[in-house]
């Protein structure tokens, strides 16, 4: 077969999956408002939903473009982000991973927000004719001009909280309604994750996105609970107002610039007496999900490429004040390790674990806190 005569079919082909396949299993129209109820998964349905409303989570990603001879293109479509000529795909899709619609190509300068408020702009918008007032959608900070926009039309925005003017972290209630969102809004992250890993061959053209996610739609396994998911729920119900006391004691005791009273921990020292052993089950109800404990490996790594050490501290000052702050002080141990994080190279955290020697397992970690942006959080 010639040349010609293969790139005539593959024409046809293309043709052929964009008026019958695609239209079967992407776009507005293929999905019924019942259908995005039907696919909401347990913990966001818990906590943001009574079973009434459709939830959707939306995200957009990039995909490289070749330079253009349109110089306004070329322009528009730089990312100063990722140092490239990029496009942005928009999508929007179920708890379950399923894609409702995959809306652009968007300039990579584009920022979610704006895209999100053009596709609700008019009540003659298709997602209107969707969604209902009262729906959900789960974002990101990057929609947070969006929030006004939804309200407008009746919906419901659920999205971490930002950061405060000249404030360093979040408080701790802010901080534990941000992470029973970022514990829902994972299932984008895969969905795009899929379309990148199982259809390079396509990935290098705009076209074939509609494809791919026609594909992944009809073919690919949906995501489902988690098996943990009713500990999840009730581990974020009864946390959610809970305060970080001992947040609240660093703070107040400036530990965090305290060197004297922490000793390093290491194998020639017997300076820590009872460091809980915790299941991998247990590690994941404790940072509820397996987002943190995926991390862990690379966090370390981090830590011992250069020195070759982790620092480990054992606090020996006195921890009788810790009644004062509503958390026990007998038989007790304050941990402390020193975090680089993973954003900024000069930047290093101050994380706490108090642990309870009377206790065990999971049991013995009273309380912990971090001098990280959402540190304070009592929600894993």
């Amino acid at each position: 077969m010639s040349r010609t005569s293969l790139e005539r079919r593959m024409k046809i082909a293309r043709e052929c999956l964009d008026n019958d396949f695609v239209p079967r299993h992407l776009g507005f129209d293929h999905i019924s408002r019942q259908q995005i109820i039907e696919r909401n998964l347990t913990v966001p349905t818990s906590l943001f939903a009574n079973n009434q409303e459709a939830i959707v989570i939306c995200d957009g990603t990039y995909m490289y473009v070749q330079k253009s001879s349109n110089f306004s293109f070329q322009k528009d479509t730089y990312s100063m982000h990722k140092y490239r000529n990029l496009l942005k795909p928009f999508l929007l899709v179920t708890c379950d991973g399923h894609i409702i619609e995959v809306c652009g190509p968007y300039a990579a300068t584009t920022n979610d927000a704006t895209i999100l408020n053009n596709l609700l702009d008019g009540p003659e918008r298709a997602i209107h004719w969707l969604l209902c007032s009262g729906d959900i959608f789960i974002l990101d900070r990057g929609f947070r001009d969006s929030i006004a926009s939804l309200e407008t039309h009746g919906y419901i925005g659920i999205m971490p909280q930002s950061q405060a003017r000249r404030g360093s972290q979040l408080a701790t209630i802010d901080a534990n309604k941000s992470r029973l969102c970022t514990i829902c809004l994972w299932p984008v992250e895969v969905v795009n994750g899929r379309l990148k890993r199982d259809f390079k061959i396509f990935r290098h053209e705009f076209c074939n996105v509609a494809m791919n996610c026609c594909s992944d739609n009809a073919f690919h396994v949906d995501i489902i609970d988690n098996a943990n998911a009713r500990e999840f729920i009730n581990i974020a119900r009864e946390r959610v107002n809970v305060a970080n006391h001992l947040a609240d004691y660093v703070d107040e005791r400036r530990l965090n610039r305290n060197r004297a009273h922490f000793a390093n921990i290491s194998v020639g020292r017997d300076n820590i007496t009872a460091f809980p052993v915790l299941t991998l089950e247990e590690l994941t109800l404790f940072a509820v999900g397996t987002y943190q404990i995926k991390l862990a490996p690379s966090y370390y790594s981090e830590h011992i490429r250069i020195t070759d050490s982790f620092v480990i501290q054992n606090y020996n000052g006195h921890l009788n004040e810790l009644s004062d702050f509503s958390m026990p002080s007998n038989n007790v141990q304050l941990i402390r390790a020193h975090i680089k994080s993973r954003h900024t190279s000069s930047k290093v955290y101050h994380c706490y674990i108090l642990i309870n020697e009377n206790n065990h397992g999971l049991g013995s970690i009273e309380h912990y806190c971090c001098s990280c942006f959402t540190g304070r959080r009592t929600i894993g």
